[in-house]
């Protein structure tokens, strides 16, 4: 069941007695294409890690008698690039997906399940088990200014208001145009020309 308002995220439970230990969003999302995704595991990297608050000094989750068990929702995403002539490409993703034109500097979209982008909280109302995935359009004509002002902000979770930056979110999410960089859990993919995400509900639990 996703969160709720006022309600406690996570149930405290006796730590199981082997935890795998994942590194990366990547990671989290390789497991449950394996089938394995109500298995044992910790994560230590990554956005989802950091939006749960964990991090990889954290090792004192292998002596504690109980640990916090949580389940996330994760990205389910079909694509197409100027390569695959319609032919929709399926991948999962835990974190987020960032769409640009070359560079990190012409990110256009953000379309996130952690809210977090190379440690920054871009998304601040984002959660990993709220049922919704978080977008943020940039205007491609938005300055050079503007982009780095609003990345530094966002190292604290706070926003330049603006009003070429437009937040939403949604359980699905469909975008088309000129070609574009993606890099969906820090695997790149050229070309890019359309998506479509749809949030895959308590898809896969953590411990920590």
């Amino acid at each position: 069941m996703t969160i709720s308002r006022l309600s406690p995220y996570g149930t405290s439970v006796v730590r199981p007695q082997h935890l795998g230990v994942l590194r990366s969003d990547r990671e989290i999302a390789k497991d449950f294409l394996i089938g394995d995704h109500r298995g044992f595991n910790t994560v230590i990297q990554g956005s989802i890690a950091q939006s749960l608050g964990i991090t990889s000094n954290d090792s004192s989750i292998n002596t504690r008698a109980h640990v916090t068990h949580v389940l996330i929702d994760l990205l389910h995403v079909e694509f197409g690039t100027t390569d695959t002539q319609g032919k929709p490409t399926s991948i999962v993703v835990a974190g987020s997906i960032v769409l640009q034109q070359q560079t990190l500097i012409k990110t256009h979209l953000i379309i996130s399940n952690s809210g977090i982008v190379r440690g920054r909280d871009v998304l601040p109302r984002a959660h990993p088990n709220d049922g919704y995935v978080d977008v943020l359009n940039i205007d491609e004509a938005i300055s050079t200014r503007q982009r780095l002002s609003a990345w530094r902000r966002a190292a604290t979770g706070s926003h330049l208001p603006h009003p070429q930056l437009r937040a939403s979110r949604s359980t699905e999410f469909e975008w088309s145009g000129r070609a574009s960089r993606m890099v969906a859990d820090d695997v790149t993919f050229a070309g890019v020309v359309w998506l479509r995400c749809k949030v895959l509900a308590d898809a896969t639990s953590l411990y920590f």
